[in-house]
């Protein structure tokens, strides 16, 4: 089974730094190497999300102000509507 994603992206400049991911305010994700991460949404209610990150200074785990806030809805489906058979299946209308 394949789960949905969100490709996250963000611009950093400075130095040595790793990146720690936020989901309402809680940390999800510590460690992020690259200013860039792929979070799989596998066992996710529906509803809002929201997502920053910040960056730490790996050499003295200062951690700096959260990034801008990112919502993303993740909605479920709409229920399909009128099911019906065209053809029955000895070819007659139904």
């Amino acid at each position: 089974m394949s789960y949905p994603h969100i490709p996250f992206k963000w611009d950093h400049e400075g130095g040595d730094a790793y990146f720690r991911l936020y989901e309402n305010g809680v940390l999800i994700v510590d460690d992020i190497a690259e200013p860039h991460f792929d979070l799989v949404m596998q066992d996710k209610a529906y509803g809002d999300y929201d997502y920053h990150v910040t960056a730490v200074r790996a050499d003295f785990d200062i951690e700096s102000e959260p990034s801008n806030t990112h919502t993303v809805n993740f909605t479920q489906p709409a229920t399909p509507t009128n099911l019906r058979v065209e053809r029955g299946v000895d070819g007659s209308e139904g």
